[in-house]
This record gives C-alpha cells, structure tokens and sequence, in this order.
C-alpha cells in the first residue's frame, strides 16, 4: 500500500559520501491515506458513499552508506513499521445483492466505527549500490549535471501486511505483518545540477515486489487457505523540483535549503487477500481479490538543515491526489474522490566526511 512512498529531496538525491567515508541515517515517516468510499450503481444517480476509510503507518527506516570508490557507495536501509492501521468509520454492513450477485453496502444500518486491520514489523533489508557516472563534484571533467544511478534488493519479511502474524487470543483482530512480504528490486535514476543558489533535480524510481506464498488465516489464526501465492504492487515514483539554497558556509560545512517539487505516484493492480482493507466483505474465507492499479498526483516541500559537514536534519512532507480507484474486484466499491495520501516526516543524519 503505502509503506515505500518516495520523497525527493535535492540535498540528498544525488548526494554520495566520499571515497572510504560514509553516512549513517535514521528517519521517521507518518504515512496517511484518508477519504470515503463509494459504491457505484449501474447509472451515476445511484452512486452513493458508504463509509469513510483511513489508512495510517508509522514508519523508522535505519541505513548507513558508504563510499567503495570515487562516485560509488554501497548502503542499506531497514525499513521497520511501528504501527500501520486500516479504520473505517461511517460505514455498513454488507450484504449480498441478488440483483447484481455480489456484495452490496447500500440499505444497510450503519456500523459502529472499526479498526478493520492493524500491523507492525521489519518490512526486510534493502541491500543496495548506487554511483554518478557523471557529477559536479568530477571538477577535472567539468560535467554540469550529476547522474546518480541506483539499485538495490530487499529481502523478504517473516511476515507481511496481508497475513495474521499474531492471531487474537480475545476475539478481535489479530496483528499483521508490514510490507510485501517477498522479495524487493528497486532501480532509479536522478538527475541534478547547480544554477547559482538553485539546485533542480529530477527523479524517477521503480520498485518491484515479486510474488511471495503466504498462508491465509482468520484473526484467531483459523487457516483459510495455505500456500496460497499473493502479487503485491509493482510501484513507479517521480518527483521534478528545486531545492534553494538559504545559507551557506563553507568553513564550517553548515548549509540550509528549501525544497519545493511536484510528484506523481503509480502503482499496479495486485492480488493480495480479500477484506485487508474493505469491511465486512461476504466471504473472507474467499482467499484472494484484485485490486486496481492506482494514480496519484501532487507535491510537496522539504527543508534541509547542515549544521555543520557532519551532521544534518531534514523536514519533508508531500501531499497527493488519490483518484478514484476499486478497492476489490468483486464489488464495486472504489476510493472517493476526495481521497488524499500525505506523507510527512524528519531525517537525522551523521555524516562521517
């Protein structure tokens, strides 16, 4: 769902340590996926909303880089979610519509606001590389852009977002893993350069998440369906902005700047458990659903504080537009149009130069 969500910031994104030096990062990330839902009917008169649904993670990522050679480093970043969660609020029940032989929310009383889906964990290890074949920092070769190229493969989690980790021993929901669950490969491509106080970049990244098998099982940890193979999202994130610089000093290394750039967000269809995050669907013992590919557009800004070359802080926080999007194949039921995805957070890091 949410958990990979990328935010450019010009004053990292093609930045690398030097040769036999490193970085070591720690970061927050609240990530928020907040609007109604809306059943649509056969004509756009009998569209109606039937709930209001709010997708909320907590996220630490842990890494550390550093430098092999002149313009490459090699780094790895832990992503660990401390709490992700599925509420709905609003809604009703559902119940089978024999006119369109599937599940229905319309005519039904109104449920009690739910938390239908709560999770924590390491979402697996990114182990990457990453290098600029071409940069500003080469001075003898005077290139006027640096081109930061990257990859990485993320290993698999003990458990991920679509299956009972912990089953309830109380009757309630039991607690998910995070992530994927399966393998990860990431590629990216980012582009900068230095026009006076003005630094425009561009980026593009694609993250892969391949198949994994999981185990179905109901919240008191009831098998529903074993070995059963999930494909979770392959992701596309751009970002075009600027960052601007506010003060420099070259002594002392401290440097300050803001960020401002629009971005866009794509993800593919997947088949992953059916009622992760749709309530009361009618046969959750169905095993698996399709879920739309998903479009977001937006923007955001960032600001990043170098109190000196050795360390620095940097504040980020995006905002996108989630168009409408069905949330399971079987029923007709699809994100509002005034649904929205903020993501918004703090990075610390040493900087061993």
């Amino acid at each position: 769902m949410l958990l990979a969500l990328a935010v450019a910031q010009a004053a990292t994104v093609t930045d690398l340590p030097p040769f036999l030096r490193g970085d070591v990062t720690v970061s927050y990330t609240f990530d928020r996926l907040q609007g109604s839902l809306n059943q649509h009917g056969a004509l756009p008169i009998d569209d109606a909303e039937v709930g209001k649904r709010d997708i909320n993670a907590h996220v630490m990522h842990y890494g550390a880089a550093f430098g092999v050679a002149p313009g490459a480093a090699v780094y790895v970043d832990i992503p660990h979610t401390i709490y992700q969660s599925v509420e709905v609020s609003e809604w009703s029940k559902m119940v089978y519509d024999p006119g369109s032989e599937t599940g229905s929310y319309l005519g039904t009383a109104t449920a009690e606001d739910a938390t239908l889906s709560r999770g924590n964990g390491l979402q697996g290890v990114w182990s990457g590389a990453k290098g600029t074949p071409f940069s500003q920092s080469f001075t003898g070769r005077r290139n006027r852009v640096t081109w930061l190229l990257e990859g990485a493969v993320r290993t698999p989690s003990d458990a991920s977002w679509f299956e009972i980790a912990e089953p309830s021993t109380t009757g309630g929901i039991g607690t998910r893993g995070a992530g994927a669950g399966g393998v990860g490969l990431r590629v990216s491509s980012t582009a900068s350069m230095t026009e006076g106080k003005t630094e425009p970049y561009i980026r593009l990244a694609y993250e892969d998440n391949l198949p994994t098998t999981i185990d179905i099982l109901a919240d008191d940890g009831t098998p529903l369906w074993l070995n059963c193979e999930i494909d979770p999202a392959n992701k596309v994130d751009a970002a075009i902005g600027a960052e601007f610089v506010l003060g420099q000093n070259d002594s002392s290394g401290s440097r300050s700047a803001f960020d401002l750039h629009v971005s866009t967000a794509w993800e593919s269809y997947q088949d992953v458990p059916t009622g992760t995050e749709l309530p009361a669907v009618l046969l959750p013992e169905a095993g698996l659903s399709q879920r739309a590919e998903s479009l977001e557009l937006g923007g955001g800004i960032g600001l990043d504080l170098r109190f000196m070359k050795y360390l620095s802080l940097s504040l980020f926080g995006d905002a996108r537009y989630h168009l409408p999007q069905r949330i399971e194949s079987p029923y007709p039921v699809y994100t509002g149009g005034d649904t929205v995805h903020i993501v918004a957070g703090t990075q610390l890091q040493i900087r061993v130069r």
